[in-house]
């Protein structure tokens, strides 16, 4: 049986969608489609939502023409609570992402496996975090550092430049078919990604 999540008992996961977006980029307004893009779900299932967290006031909106935006209201007693919370759990490769963002152009993918990606974790589980692309583990170092610093938690990077991990895969190393066997979550690109990264 499947470990049920601490946030999955705590809010259904269309809800869970809106605050790791808003509450992680409190900067960022988003307007209902874009959300809805993100999330990989029908615009029109974030209506009830989104009414409801503005009416309780952990979401603010305002509108530009026929634009309606949503963003995170900071002033909500309840934000630092939350947002602690999202960082910790729904909203943690968001975090990571950002952390990455500097060194996008340099990187083909990331992605999250072991215990956290297949929703095994404890509250101390590290994060395993793979990378591949044309960086150093010492590059990864202050980003890394930082995102620590907001998840409470430790990360450990695995990381290949393209060709080693190309070498790897094709040579079935034991270690990275288990990981690729197993359930990832993409930080930066995607499967179809992974694939070019592969040779596949």
């Amino acid at each position: 049986m499947r470990k049920l999540r601490t946030l999955d008992a705590l809010l259904p996961k269309t809800r869970q969608g809106i605050l790791a977006a808003t509450l992680v980029q409190p900067e960022k307004a988003w307007y209902v489609s874009e959300l809805a893009r993100r999330m990989g779900v029908p615009a029109s299932s974030l209506q009830r939502e989104l009414h409801d967290l503005s009416e309780v006031g952990i979401l603010k909106t305002h509108r530009q023409g026929r634009m309606v935006y949503y963003q995170a209201n900071t002033d909500s007693p309840v934000f630092s609570d939350l947002r602690g919370l999202l960082f910790k759990t729904a909203g943690f490769v968001d975090v990571l992402a950002q952390a990455l963002k500097p060194l996008a152009a340099r990187l083909r993918t990331a992605f999250v496996y072991g215990s956290i990606a297949a929703g095994s974790e404890q509250s101390d589980s590290d994060i395993d975090l793979m990378v591949v692309g044309q960086v150093s583990p010492k590059d990864l170092a202050l980003p890394l550092r930082r995102a620590r610093e907001l998840l409470g938690r430790n990360i450990n990077p695995t990381v290949y430049t393209p060709e080693e991990f190309d070498k790897k895969r094709a040579a079935n190393d034991p270690f990275l078919k288990q990981v690729l066997d197993k359930p990832k979550l993409f930080v930066l690109a995607n499967k179809d990604e992974l694939g070019k990264v592969a040779g596949g």
